[in-house]
């Protein structure tokens, strides 16, 4: 009787766990969809020169390097940082997304991405095409993700 309710138990928790890990690859295919929208929001602002939708992909409290290591603290230093750069160098560059080359769960709402991206039209340096690396660690809070850390690395010709 013993070997028959624990086999009965076994049977129950494995089906739980089998059901709790196929329901997670559900939310975690969803989760990827809306990190995915995030890089396409940034890359859709950029490109309107609208700093307040380049922000908005930005936790209030994240923080952000870019790719001559300046240092942006908080959505509002961010925006504004966008708001100066757009107005002048970059205000008529074009900013693309190459690839999302990886997504990493840390946790369910912590993630670590790569994305390699372009830029062209900076006036700094007229007629050049500029790729990039974009390290990024996004948290999903309230239902909502956002990029809560980051750093942008200019790629060296060659690298790939």
């Amino acid at each position: 009787m013993r070997t028959f309710l624990a086999i009965q138990l076994l049977t129950i928790v494995l089906g739980l766990t089998l059901h709790t890990a196929a329901a997670q690859q559900v939310d975690k295919s969803k989760d990827e969809e809306a990190l995915r929208l995030v890089v396409a929001n940034y890359e859709s602002a950029w490109n309107r020169h609208d700093a307040k939708g380049l922000a908005d992909q930005y936790h209030t409290d994240a923080t952000w390097v870019n790719w001559f290591g300046a240092y942006s603290k908080g959505q509002q230093d961010i925006q504004e940082h966008y708001q100066t750069v757009h107005s002048t160098y970059f205000k008529t560059s074009h900013y693309y997304t190459r690839s999302i080359e990886d997504i990493t769960f840390v946790k369910p709402d912590v993630v670590i991405m790569h994305v390699r991206t372009g830029l062209t039209g900076d006036e700094r340096y007229p007629g050049q095409t500029f790729e990039f690396r974009r390290t990024m660690v996004l948290t999903k809070r309230n239902g909502n993700w956002r990029i809560l850390a980051g750093q942008n690395a200019k790629l060296n010709e060659g690298i790939k």
